[in-house]
């Protein structure tokens, strides 16, 4: 019964709130644990997605109810994906490497 008397508008700013808090702990896994935890960096990167689309569609909602709470939500997904894109990273290394050229022995008979 709590939560019905709150208003929708109330809901999506909080929505907003929880997203920002959930995309800076997933930014902060996967950009500041050490190479050796790939799989809690693979995890921060899968939550990193997941609060940036909710971020834009809370977002979305939000200024469709003439909240201020979207500007706080673009303005922060610019911030993530920024601090994301930023600085010298961990290179992904779970691909195989492959050389562009194999080289073939009979080639110079």
């Amino acid at each position: 019964m709590a939560l019905s008397s709150l208003r929708l508008c109330a809901m999506l700013e909080l929505s907003v709130i929880l997203f920002q808090v959930v995309g800076v702990i997933a930014l902060c896994v996967s950009r500041l644990l050490p190479p050796s935890s790939i799989r809690w960096a693979n995890r921060g990167r899968v939550g990193f997605v997941v609060a940036m689309i909710g971020l834009g569609l809370a977002g979305a909602f939000c200024g469709r109810h003439d909240s201020d709470f979207a500007l706080f939500a673009g303005g922060s997904m610019t911030i993530l994906l920024i601090g994301m894109t930023m600085g010298s990273g961990q290179v992904d290394t779970t691909g195989p490497a492959r050389s562009l050229v194999s080289p073939e022995a009979n080639l110079a008979r």
